[in-house]
């Protein structure tokens, strides 16, 4: 034990509290009036506020004036506020007063941190989040542990499965790596990840998964989530990790299941791709949390493709599986060909150009064709509200045009099988948002001159976003992290326009609530059903 004489007792019984400094400790030594002694650090916890300022209660409890956090003198614990503050043992030896600097262990310590955390998580408590994590990380230990636990915790509060929170995280994780000397930036990326997931799960229910295990195989799970069936899916994924599969293993149905419909507006396949992306970051041991989720969300994922608007789909689909193409070739294709066609037409286009063209060359029309959409994006449409709902339209319409096109290409590289149905989906977020368009709108300001300032500001915006959604700064984020991506591969014309398009997506108006709007159409809908009590 590291025993410290820190004051004399007669000075301690004249002042009744005394500073201790030791090294970059501050530590408050106090007697309460029935002549108890205690030692504690100064600063609070919360914001640093001086403790010996705090105001002395009955039964040990010290209050910081500050906030009104209080403290339990004897074990440190805070008993109203957030974080517990450090308290050392004493002694009275020689007249002095004598404190143990040693502190407990450091697994103690970090047991301790996680569960401050665990209460901080569970609350949704952003700047407790944060001090935890800067103690784990100044204990020494990667604060990247703390992801176990949290998909743990995040696994049966999903109520549908996967959500934007996981792909995000996979996206703050890259960053995270990439800026291995900069704490600071390290910091932001984790509790940014962090706080979306306590978002996506603070006060949710408890849903729990099956825990039985049957024999897998692609075909059971197919017709599993076919007939959304998710005790049966969720089964043959237990029976998949049970028999040692991994996620590589899984990979390829994972993606072709997603991509079997049109659904769910094109999460399904950016789960898919993000979900390996943080097998990659955190290791196998994290596919028990994140793999059931993502059947949960296959089996309550929406289709698109049963809409009128997006009816032909299927019909497409079947013209397309039939396609060979009699000679391809890779030369590009002009973007113009593909811009501003409607849903119908533009399946039709992706159909014939599959006749001749390899599919990566369709790609980059259809990308660039994307974000051009998304530089030309009408932004009255997110302030209308007299319109009907078909036309409830803001900017993550045509950044998911992106985020999907970005997944496709990553996943199709490796299974060239999935190509026909991701760019028939490519040509359905197409046609589907050339309606909400102004092409004389002028957009010459958005074209990026500096690309690799334009990385570091843009980079620097997400960093600091302000935006108070989680949902929001992770559209920014996926983007952004999309565009990067596809952007050394991309031609010279797509480069320009997917950069123009994350430009003007990060620096204009992004609504975040609908309140007319949605106000409007409830009573539109419910007040036709009591039409005829009004009559």
């Amino acid at each position: 034990m590291s025993w410290e004489k820190a004051v004399s007792f007669e000075e301690l019984q004249k002042k009744k509290r005394v500073l201790f400094h030791k090294e970059s400790k501050q530590i408050l030594i106090l007697e309460t009036p029935q002549g108890q002694i205690f030692a504690l650090n100064n600063r609070c916890p919360h914001e640093g506020y001086p403790l010996k300022e705090g105001t002395l209660g009955e039964e040990c409890v010290l209050t910081c004036q500050w906030h009104n956090w209080k403290f339990d003198l004897k074990t440190g614990n805070c008993i109203l506020g957030g974080d517990h503050v450090q308290v050392y043992p004493v002694k009275i030896e020689d007249q002095s007063v004598w404190i143990n600097l040693s502190g407990p262990s450091s697994e103690e310590i970090s047991a301790k941190i996680l569960g401050g955390f665990q209460t901080a998580f569970q609350k949704r408590q952003y700047g407790r989040m944060i001090r935890e994590l800067a103690r784990l990380h100044f204990q020494g230990r990667n604060p990247t542990s703390f992801f176990l636990p949290v998909f743990k915790w995040c696994y049966t509060r999903l109520e549908f499965g996967t959500t934007h929170a996981y792909a995000a995280t996979a996206d703050w994780l890259q960053l995270y790596q990439e800026n291995t000397n900069h704490f600071e930036n390290q910091l932001i990326c984790l509790i940014e990840s962090f706080d979306h997931l306590s978002f996506d799960t603070l006060r949710c229910l408890e849903y729990p998964y099956s825990t039985e295990a049957r024999p897998f195989s692609n075909e059971a799970l197919i017709q599993a989530i076919e007939q959304e069936k998710e005790s049966d899916a969720i089964a043959l994924m237990n029976g998949a990790l049970d028999s040692g599969l991994h996620y590589s293993d899984l990979e390829p149905i994972l993606a072709k299941i997603a991509l079997l419909h049109y659904n769910d507006f094109g999460h399904s396949l950016i789960w898919v791709y993000k979900l390996g992306t943080l097998v990659r970051f955190l290791g196998t041991e994290i596919e028990r949390w994140i793999l059931p989720p993502l059947i949960r969300s296959f089996c309550f994922s929406t289709r698109e493709d049963l809409t009128p608007e997006f009816k032909e789909y299927a019909s497409f689909h079947q013209q397309l599986s039939e396609t060979r193409p009699t000679h391809s070739t890779k030369s590009l294709i002009p973007a113009e060909e593909a811009y501003a066609l409607t849903t119908h037409s533009c399946m039709a286009w992706v159909c014939e150009k599959s006749k001749q063209f390899s599919p990566e060359s369709i790609y980059w029309a259809m990308l660039e064709a994307s974000a051009r959409n998304m530089l030309y994006f009408d932004l009255s449409f997110q302030q209308q509200n007299r319109k009907s709902v078909q036309a409830n339209v803001d900017w993550l319409d045509f950044s998911h045009a992106l985020t999907f096109a970005n997944a496709l290409r990553s996943l199709a590289t490796k299974y060239p099988e999935l190509w026909k149905q991701g760019l028939l989906q490519m040509a359905c977020f197409q046609g589907r948002n050339r309606d909400f368009l102004d092409l004389e709108q002028e957009t010459a300001l958005w074209m990026v001159s500096d690309v690799d300032s334009f990385w570091k500001e843009s980079l620097e915006q997400i960093l600091d976003h302000g935006l108070g959604l989680p949902i929001y700064s992770a559209h920014w984020l996926k983007t952004f992290s999309a565009v990067r991506e596809e952007f050394p591969h991309a031609p010279a014309t797509c480069q320009k326009y997917l950069l123009a398009a994350l430009n003007r997506f990060l620096h204009s108006p992004l609504k975040m609530k609908f309140s007319r709007r949605l106000v409007r159409q409830g009573i539109d809908l419910v007040g036709k059903d009591f039409a005829s009590k009004k009559a």
